[in-house]
């Protein structure tokens, strides 16, 4: 079993407050998400919970707020193509997502069809939101910036059989792309979500 860093709503909230990210759990929420699910991942895991106060937790929403001046990490690095893809204003579901903060290793330089053998590990694809909120979380406390040289495959499509892949978060802020499911590079992978029962 590998390092596993979960965030209590706390945490969470003091995160967003940092990155002027306006969104608050309720007393209730806060008790609920008070204790972790166990989870069992080979990789390293970044898990965080979101509140029922989610219209803030938006792509479009979180660029705006941001930006996209790479002198002010963390920013955005401002590509046209998806100002009015509609993943840009999905909110981030309400609950526990676990993420791996890393590319699995054997992912790397595979096309989206590689999701298949992640699934008998009970991983899927994890939305551009909540690859963003992954790497944004964890830049507000720590200042490292998680895949800095490598993209992940995400859940969502754009345009006309693409699909996006977001990461590249370094000197020039973070980067969402898109390509078509066949595509592979060798910096592409997938930081598989863990599903919760």
């Amino acid at each position: 079993m590998s390092l596993t860093i979960s965030l209590t709503p706390e945490q969470v909230e003091e995160r967003l407050q940092k990155l002027r990210i306006p969104s608050r759990f309720t007393t209730e929420e806060k008790s609920l998400y008070s204790t972790t699910p166990v989870i069992a991942a080979p990789y390293p895991v970044f898990g965080f919970p979101t509140p029922v106060d989610n219209s803030s937790l938006v792509l479009a929403r979180i660029k705006d707020i941001v930006g996209t001046n790479p002198k002010q990490p963390p920013s955005f690095f401002d590509h046209p193509w998806y100002a009015s893809e509609q993943f840009m204003e999905k909110a981030c579901p309400v609950g526990w997502h676990f993420i791996c903060s890393d590319v699995i290793p054997e992912s790397i330089g595979q096309p989206l069809n590689y999701l298949s053998r992640l699934a008998q590990f009970g991983m899927e694809a994890p939305s551009a939101i909540e690859v963003v909120l992954m790497l944004f979380l964890h830049y507000a406390d720590s200042g490292e910036q998680l895949l800095m040289r490598k993209h992940t495959w995400c859940a969502d499509e754009a345009g006309i059989d693409s699909h996006v892949t977001a990461g590249a978060f370094g000197r020039n802020g973070l980067f969402l792309s898109v390509h078509p499911p066949g595509f592979a590079s060798r910096g592409l992978g997938i930081c598989g979500k863990i599903k919760i029962p």
